[in-house]
């Protein structure tokens, strides 16, 4: 997506003032809006929980949304919870959890009452019991299914698929399958990506052996143009360059069609997916608006602004997948299968294997 640099974005509009800053998650800890006690509970319903939210008046969220986008999801929000101000810090997942531990280490407090996690990189946090257990998500309209082991919400879920130039491939030409894209027609044609995304994916529902199989075949049959990160191969597909990347996200290919770009994306026989899940850490400050915040995500209003503004949805599957098969990490045994495939992908196109 968009590149992250340090910025503070100030909205000020009826009793919403957002500061975002991406330089160090400390600057969360100066907010000025009021403190719940320490282990406050969090209780009741949706319109319970958010009303007490709007009573401790502030939200500390560290994130690694675009943020621009997080200023007017978070404008959403505030139709209709007002009052409470937000400290928006934008933090890499890795990052994050690397801060929240060592903090916590070190017996001091984060300040922070929001956080947006994946499963697979937020081991340390679990291990170490930095997230809220006790929110119970589902009195306030959470579906369990959205609900991890862990008590952190699902709060999007980007599908990945085949994302291929409308002017110069015809729709009926694409392989249905992941097995079908290798093909000499598409040699030269096709873009992957250096670190493996997301083709590591395909592990969940074909195991490790029968993935590297597949990469190793795309690569001696298809001999596939190298080029890192998502964006960055859309846009090569978008300027006529190559016609094909793997590495196609729902959202990166939607925010690019906004642009008028000549990309679609295609879902073929299995598609991996990318979770992102939002979480009360414990100590949080402010931790009844952390949890109306979490729950308002999932909610119908907050995936329309998700979609709206930073083209990320949530749905299991992605209508135009039909039956597909869904390949997501969805436990720690998921996420090491993945790891560990996703260095011997890494090794074939740095041509090490």
């Amino acid at each position: 997506m968009k590149s992250r640099k340090a910025q503070v974005v100030l909205l000020a509009a009826a009793s919403l003032a957002i500061a975002t800053a991406c330089s160090d998650p400390e600057a969360a800890n100066s907010s000025s809006a009021s403190v719940s006690p320490t282990g406050a509970k969090v209780t009741g319903s949706m319109d319970e929980v958010c009303k007490a939210g709007q009573r401790e008046g502030g939200l500390v969220s560290w994130n690694s949304e675009d943020p621009e986008a997080f200023t007017k999801i978070f404008a959403e929000f505030s139709k209709s919870y007002p009052g409470i101000k937000l400290t928006s810090v934008e933090v890499r997942p890795d990052d994050l959890v690397q801060k929240l531990v060592t903090e916590s280490a070190a017996g001091h407090p984060s300040g922070v009452d929001a956080i947006s996690i994946m499963i697979d990189k937020s081991g340390p946090l679990f291990d170490n019991h930095l997230i809220k257990t006790d929110v119970d998500f589902t009195k306030m309209g959470v579906q369990p299914k959205y609900i991890s082991d862990s008590n952190a919400v699902r709060t999007e879920r980007i599908a990945i698929g085949l994302t291929y130039n409308t002017d110069q491939v015809p729709e009926a030409e694409l392989p249905n399958t992941w097995d079908e894209l290798v093909n000499a027609k598409w040699q030269g044609k096709v873009v992957v990506d250096p670190r493996g995304d997301q083709l590591q994916l395909l592990a969940i529902a074909w195991g490790k052996d029968r993935t590297i199989d597949f990469v190793n075949r795309l690569r001696e049959t298809v001999k596939p143009q190298i080029v890192q990160g998502a964006t960055a191969g859309i846009l090569t597909v978008a300027s006529g360059e190559n016609k094909i990347t793997t590495n196609g996200p729902s959202a990166e290919t939607a925010e690019q069609q906004s642009r008028g770009a000549p990309v679609k994306i295609k879902y073929l026989d299995v598609v991996p997916a990318v979770d992102y899940y939002t979480a009360v850490p414990t100590g949080a400050p402010h931790p009844n608006a952390g949890a109306c915040w979490t729950a308002w995500l999932n909610s119908d209003a907050g995936r329309k602004a998700k979609e709206q503004y930073a083209f990320k949805g949530n749905d299991d599957l992605p209508p135009a997948a039909g039956n597909a098969e869904l390949a997501v990490i969805e436990n720690l045994k998921d996420a090491a299968q993945v790891a560990d495939t996703v260095a011997e992908i890494s090794a074939i196109w740095a041509g090490r294997s």
